[in-house]
């Protein structure tokens, strides 16, 4: 980095298992950028991100490769979104079962027994604690971060950081628990309880933290005249859930489906249990793309028609209506599908994005 008055950030926005698009996306740009991806922290003045993107935030800024961060959607993905432990992948609830679980308050994946850290949330815990260490604090990473959270039993939106100010916490937290807190989506898993507080996924409160990054970096660098953002997108396509596999029985719910699944047939409160959730779920997917979209429009207009020094790229592909692109689905062809749409998008705006690597390396 040549120009010392130019703040840099990266942003990855939440999406589960999507998560796995904008990674591969990171890999083909750092290529072309012909840096180290081990050390993708020392060319950013903040790295930010939510819910899964908060995750890799983390990796990146205390050193992992895109790489390294490949087996947690490929591998241990397909077992934290599913009912079962290994042998059985990626075995998630049917619509019926989905439905069953969200009226008892019950998360998809919220494992328990002998076999927690194997499937499920428990997995996830365990993954996070192997992924970040048992000790190893905020104050480890290599460049400063910033990452949404929401604390559930104060109702207060809260943001991590590694830098002490006093609109942030957890300037000491462990690493593994600030991913689990920001990870902690509802209906898919249960809360994270912490230090007394109860925290959900910091995509109730912004899934697309970029201005906060923005924000940040200018607080580090208040002379800086010069702003560089690369924010990474899971995709635009539809969230909620799919009907699933009919046979796969969650033992936890399996009177409440069955009777759903009699007063559905019968067009009675049943479908309409269904239908409104359904709808939750729809209306949850337009207020979560908004908010992230519009600040990433917000950023485009500064960029394109104010006299402010501001440069960025959003890489937010739009995603196949044919395929499940739902946040948990783990399936090794909707993966590979995340691979070829990532090199596609990046094949196919290769001008643009050399001419963004331009400005981010001036």
């Amino acid at each position: 980095m040549s120009d010392p008055n130019t703040l840099r950030i990266l942003e990855i926005d939440g999406g589960g298992e999507r998560g796995y698009l904008p990674l591969n996306f990171l890999k083909h740009f750092v290529n072309l950028w012909g840096i180290d991806p081990a050390r993708i922290s020392d060319y950013f003045d903040v790295i930010c991100g939510t819910s899964v993107g908060g995750i890799m935030s983390l990796s990146l800024a205390l050193g992992l490769t895109p790489d390294e961060m490949s087996l947690f959607f490929t591998d241990q993905g397909r077992s934290i979104f599913s009912l079962f432990p290994p042998p059985l992948y990626s075995v998630r609830p049917n619509a019926a079962a989905k439905v069953a679980l969200i009226l008892t308050n019950t998360p998809f994946y919220q494992s328990s027994g002998i076999a927690e850290d194997f499937y499920g949330s428990g997995l996830l815990y365990k993954t996070l604690q192997n992924t970040f260490g048992l000790t190893t604090t905020m104050q480890s990473l290599r460049t400063n971060v910033i990452i949404p959270s929401y604390e559930q039993d104060t109702q207060r939106y809260v943001l991590f950081s590694n830098l002490n100010y006093p609109e942030f916490i957890g300037q000491n937290e462990l690493i593994y628990n600030v991913g689990l807190a920001t990870g902690a989506a509802p209906v898919y898993l249960p809360p994270l309880e912490m230090n007394g507080h109860s925290y959900l996924d910091g995509g109730i409160y912004q899934n697309n933290p970029a201005q906060f990054g923005k924000t940040l970096a200018h607080m580090i660098k208040p002379n800086a005249n010069r702003v560089c953002i690369l924010s990474l997108g899971t995709g635009i396509g539809e969230m909620g859930f799919d009907p699933g596999d009919a046979s796969i029985v969650d033992v936890r719910v399996e009177n409440i489906v069955a009777r759903l699944q009699n007063m559905a047939g019968s067009r009675g409160a049943g479908l309409q249990a269904f239908d409104s959730i359904q709808t939750i779920f729809g209306l949850f997917n337009i207020a979560s793309v908004g908010g992230q979209e519009s600040v990433a429009r917000s950023l485009l207009l500064e960029s394109k028609y104010t006299l402010n020094q501001v440069y960025t790229y959003r890489f937010q592909p739009l995603l196949d209506p044919d395929m499940n692109t739902e946040l948990d689905n783990t399936d090794l062809e909707i993966l590979t599908y995340y691979e070829e749409t990532a090199l596609q998008a990046f094949n196919g705006d290769i001008d643009n994005i050399s001419a963004f690597l331009g400005h981010l390396t001036a």
